[in-house]
């Protein structure tokens, strides 16, 4: 195996690693957001959540961090979805002539 090769792979390694610390900073920012939701209002939640046009970069990720988080979630609750109705069609039958 070439050295660009094992460079390659750690360098994926590291870009999945940031990505997977996005989602987790996002998704823990989304539950901290509903709990505030919950106490102070649904648009005092948001607005603190949402960035305005000349926030700083840190607002910036935090709020594409968890449409990050609310991604995966839809993306994995799909391939879940998908998986358990696919493995009832094939028990059952369905589809099958």
């Amino acid at each position: 195996m070439s050295t660009r090769v094992v460079v390659l792979r750690w360098l994926l390694r590291a870009v999945a690693l940031c990505l997977w610390t996005l989602v987790v900073w996002g998704a823990l920012l989304l539950v901290l957001t509903l709990v505030d939701a919950v106490e102070e209002g649904p648009r005092a939640a948001l607005a603190r959540l949402l960035p305005i046009h000349d926030a700083s970069g840190w607002a910036w990720t935090n709020a594409l961090s968890v449409a990050l988080a609310l991604a995966v979630g839809v993306v994995a609750g799909g391939l879940f979805t998908w998986g358990r109705w696919g493995r009832a069609a094939s028990s059952s039958g369905v589809g099958e002539e």
